[in-house]
């Protein structure tokens, strides 16, 4: 196998300057630069990156080689994607040539860089094997992957094998606050530590560039194609249901089902479901069925349940109805396109939220409850002072709904132009790191 296909740095460092990705780069407007380039990984440790497909891991891999090539010898570099490897034997048999490349050249492998890991299957019995023969002494792993259970799984099938330091870490779309920071960093700088009450005089300004994410969502991609056309192309609604349906088929799914699921879930989006509910709404008339694309897409991460919380019994109930959200407005708008149901904003917007809380901690669950009537978002809960959020994306409140807010130490509602004790707009809520 040719090694240096895809390590092209190996003749001269400054071939990581024409990667094809990093080109790309340049052709942005705006680019992100993500908090994982700031993270520190260390040798003898195995480290993940997850992330839903088209969101910038493999760009995130090349600014890596590029940040590390100022510092250590090219050829300990060692970057693969392992979507054109068939089995884990594939796998192990790569890994063991880059070694004997090594002992030619008498350079010491540092770091190994598998993107796409989860597309061999058995992954994780390779780097086991790996590891226990220490064929890559004291080498940093970092391997991506944009199925989230695989990769989660494999890594727990590496007990005592990831170092001191290793650790899950993901790649999502822009939250609100990162999307302000990406289009006018120099507003940010001088506003992120702003208060809500300071912010109060800003808001004008958020609430535009709120009002645009709400169509690109958070993915880089989408908010440049969206900056340099002035609407989304095509392509880019084709791209990202194609990545979708290529990973569901993948599993053994059929597209007809995910259609008829995601249909179900745009028509009743933000309302209580039950896996039955969703299969009457739809000709999949299984609930089983129903879970397993519900529990998949969210592996992907394309969508994510919103659980029940029971207030006065202080636990989750897995078996009440739930609500079922988007990670990114944009995948959202995409499936509206695609399948022909609108949704209205004030239901995106809530999905924002939710998406937002859910990014704080991606393995925790986001909840809900209803007591004298339904609170949107349930915080702290393993707390026992919670804080309650309601999203009411309109220009007037009144009492009723504040309905809840002597249950929860802590009640916010989310507005659409009101300031007050309680009361916040949601753009200036998204943009604030604590109220």
């Amino acid at each position: 196998m040719n090694l240096s296909f895809l390590n092209p740095w190996w003749e001269d460092k400054k071939a990581i300057y024409l990667d094809k990705h990093l080109r790309e780069l340049q052709n942005f407007k705006y680019v992100y630069q993500t908090l994982l380039l700031q993270q520190q990984f260390k040798k003898g440790n195995v480290y993940t990156v997850r992330g839903p497909r088209q969101i910038g891991k493999t760009t995130f891999l090349k600014q890596f080689i590029k940040q590390k090539l100022q510092f250590v010898d090219k050829e300990s570099i060692f970057y693969w994607t392992c979507d054109n490897l068939s089995s884990k034997d594939d796998l192990i048999s790569l890994l063991e040539e880059y070694v004997e490349f090594c002992k030619v050249k008498e350079k010491q492998p540092e770091y190994v860089l598998l993107d796409e890991i989860t597309d061999v299957e058995h992954w994780q019995k390779a780097i086991k094997f790996v590891v226990d023969a220490d064929l890559l002494p004291n080498v940093c792993f970092i391997l991506t992957g944009s199925n989230a259970i695989d990769l989660k799984k494999g890594t727990e099938r590496l007990p005592g094998r990831r170092g001191t330091h290793g650790k899950d870490l993901f790649l999502l779309p822009l939250t609100f606050r990162e999307y302000v920071k990406l289009r006018k960093p120099h507003w940010f700088e001088k506003h992120k530590n702003n208060t809500v009450k300071q912010l109060k005089y800003h808001s004008d300004k958020l609430k535009i560039l709120f009002e645009k994410y709400l169509i690109t969502g958070g993915i880089p991609l989408v908010i440049n194609e969206y900056e340099r056309y002035g609407e989304i192309p095509i392509y880019i609604y084709d791209l990202y249901y194609s990545w979708i349906i290529g990973d569901v088929l993948k599993e053994g799914k059929t597209e007809q089902t995910l259609k008829e699921i995601i249909k179900s879930v745009l028509t009743c989006y933000t309302t209580t479901v039950s896996w039955d509910s969703l299969a009457k709404r739809s000709s999949v008339k299984s609930h089983v069925t129903i879970s397993s694309y519900i529990a998949l897409l969210s592996y992907l991460f394309v969508i994510f349940p919103c659980y029940f919380f029971n207030i006065g019994e202080n636990k989750i109930d897995f078996n009440k109805n739930k609500k079922i959200y988007f990670y990114d407005s944009f995948i959202l708008h995409m499936f509206s396109e695609k399948l022909n149901i609108a949704v209205n904003n004030d239901k995106i917007i809530e999905g924002i939220v939710g998406s937002m809380e859910k990014n704080k901690n991606v393995l925790d669950e986001v909840f809900f409850t209803k007591l004298k009537k339904e609170t949107d978002f349930v915080l702290d809960s393993k707390k026992k002072d919670k804080t309650g959020i309601e999203v009411k994306y309109q220009n007037n409140v009144s009492k009723e709904d504040f309905a809840n807010k002597r249950y929860f130490k802590h009640f916010t509602l989310l507005s659409k132009n009101v300031f007050d004790s309680d009361t916040v707009p949601v753009y200036v809520y998204l943009f604030t790191e604590k109220l």
